[in-house]
């Protein structure tokens, strides 16, 4: 799910072949209770509470759903990105108090592979939001600096919620994340530190990062640790222990926090980007959740998006009929309880044309 347009077609046709081969695991015959996530780990993804003035312009509107571009400033003390958080809101029409789907896209932000999951979502009844995660730091600062990266996307992602949590017409109450490549595992990083998400999906995602980005196939992590190992001088095991040592937030590390029946993963067979290994690892570190198998590698994954999302949705519809179940356990002493009451949302105006 790395690459774009021109790989698509041919992978869906093949993937209309051989659909039969995908398969779905039902969750481990019990399931695991999340560790709840409180003190000093907490603190490090709390904020104080600032108002959001977001601006949405209408993009488009048919019979189905309503699409905008959607912008606000973060209001992050010391945030090291300084460009608004902006996204992609597809509204379902008459639907009162919709459930909200949070789409979290692939490496730098590519929205068109993940588009078609936000608009399926949002004609089957939740309004959908497609974050954009463009990169604006090099990879190469992320491997040097993880800790700081994935902190920062974890509050941008947060005040996400925040704004939702403000928005007429949207049900909190019941907000569903889907993220496909680096967006799952910005789900899961989500997902483990905000108990404002109800279910959670993470395709392709794996445990132990280092190792990720020492043994990727996929040829900008590639690149950039290879760049990295020149610039230190440091073969690819020493750089990968390096890191190792570093990084304090790891998925391996962050999956205890997360209750595994409200958890699907999809997992491709033959994965070279995402190494399967480390995709099974997490799997068994997750408590063995619910799973869809695919028989293929990691870009053609994205010929199973029909198949996917279908099974994506009905998870969520499935999760939602529990009022009161999150994916994560946070500490009733921690900061992560704190809400952010005082968001405002900025006038809607009409925009001159589709996107």
């Amino acid at each position: 799910m790395l690459h774009g347009k021109s790989t698509l077609v041919p992978v869906l046709l093949l993937a209309l072949i051989a659909s039969a081969c995908a398969s779905k695991q039902p969750m481990g015959d019990a399931p695991r209770a999340a560790a709840p996530l409180g003190g000093e780990r907490a603190s490090q993804f709390c904020y104080p509470a600032t108002a959001i003035d977001a601006e949405l312009v209408l993009v488009d509107e048919n019979k189905r759903m309503r699409s905008y571009a959607g912008s606000f400033a973060s209001g992050l003390p010391l945030d090291q990105d300084p460009a608004p958080i902006t996204f992609e809101f597809y509204e379902p029409a008459g639907v009162e108090n919709p459930p909200v789907a949070i789409v979290l896209p692939i490496l730098n932000g590519q929205k068109h592979i993940v588009r078609p999951f936000a608009t399926y979502f949002a004609k089957h009844g939740f309004a959908s939001i497609i974050v954009d995660s463009a990169q604006r730091t090099t990879l190469e600062d992320d491997i040097l600096a993880p800790n700081a990266a994935i902190r920062g996307t974890i509050k941008r992602h947060r005040r996400m919620l925040d704004w939702v949590e403000r928005r007429p017409g949207l049900d909190a109450s019941r907000i569903v994340v889907f993220g496909a490549s680096l967006g799952a595992f910005n789900a899961l990083f989500l997902a483990a530190t905000d108990d404002r998400v109800r279910a959670v999906v993470p395709a392709l995602a794996a445990a132990d990062l280092p190792y990720v980005f020492a043994n990727s196939q996929e040829r900008r992590i590639k690149g950039a640790f290879e760049e990295v190992m020149a610039e230190q001088d440091m073969s690819r095991e020493e750089l990968e222990a390096s890191m190792r040592e570093r990084l304090r937030l790891d998925t391996a590390e962050l999956a205890q926090h997360l209750n595994s029946d409200r958890v699907m993963m999809v997992i491709a067979r033959r994965d070279k980007k995402v190494p399967v290994a480390k995709q099974h690892e997490l799997w068994a570190l997750l408590g063995e959740p619910e799973t869809v198998f695919l028989p293929t590698g990691h870009i053609q994954s994205a010929g199973y998006i029909f198949y996917l999302r279908k099974k994506s949705l009905e998870f969520f519809v499935r999760k939602l009929e529990d009022p009161y179940a999150t994916t994560a356990s946070i500490s009733p002493a921690s900061c992560l309880n704190t809400r952010n009451p005082s968001i405002m949302d900025g006038q809607t105006r009409r925009g001159d044309g589709n996107e």
